[in-house]
């Protein structure tokens, strides 16, 4: 497997009740955003990863959600990588989704944001029509609840077209012989590790 990125992680995005981090305050969210963009840098490795794996030639117009987005740093890296490419960024901030706007601003019409807390079951409700890739990037791990990531895999199978995949690069909480039966469980086929390390991985699915 390839050589892991060295940063530390730290949760993110959706905002929840047992979390410490204030994503409805626009100040925390931007100073905190300012901390994230050496790790970022750090991601790339594996964000390069993640875009080789999902099996379309990057010159196709697919359609990507990025679940739990933040401000947009996955979608920024896919968008550039599929230079067709459109995104939805769905995240529960209203804060970070307003920041996600201006970094994305060079992405203009490429991308829209969809605000909906995934820890809530129905947030794909807000969610219209169905995609090539669905994506995560350090995000789903902050409910903190089995039960919850689970229903959010359930959740994301039916926005996937057929032949089109989930993938989610996260921390290892639960523990990922739990995770990889609940993507298999949600309906996604040849579920597996893409790259992972002591902390960190990057796994996910096809739908047939």
């Amino acid at each position: 497997m390839s050589k892991p990125p060295h940063s530390s992680e730290h949760p993110h995005h959706d905002h929840h009740d047992h979390n410490p981090h204030d994503w409805h305050s626009p100040e925390y969210v931007s100073k905190w955003a300012e901390g994230q963009d050496q790790k970022e840098l750090d991601r790339q490795e594996v964000f390069h990863l993640l875009a080789e794996t999902i099996p379309y030639d990057k010159s196709l117009p697919i359609r990507i959600l990025d679940v739990g987005a933040g401000y947009g740093a996955l979608t920024q890296f896919l968008l550039q990588y599929f230079p067709n490419a459109t995104a939805v960024c769905q995240d529960g901030s209203e804060e970070m989704i307003k920041l996600g706007r201006y970094r994305l601003a060079s992405q203009h019409g490429r991308f829209t944001c969809v605000l909906s807390n995934f820890s809530k079951s129905g947030w794909s409700r807000e969610l219209t029509g169905h995609f090539e890739a669905v994506v995560s990037s350090i995000a789903i791990h902050n409910v903190n609840s089995p039960n919850i990531i689970r229903g959010i895999y359930d959740e994301i199978f039916p926005l996937v077209k057929p032949g089109g995949c989930f993938l989610n690069y996260d921390l290892i909480q639960p523990p990922w012989e739990d995770q990889l039966k609940w993507v298999k469980q949600a309906g996604f086929a040849v579920v597996k590790f893409f790259w992972k390390d002591d902390h960190r991985a990057l796994f996910g699915g096809f739908k047939r």
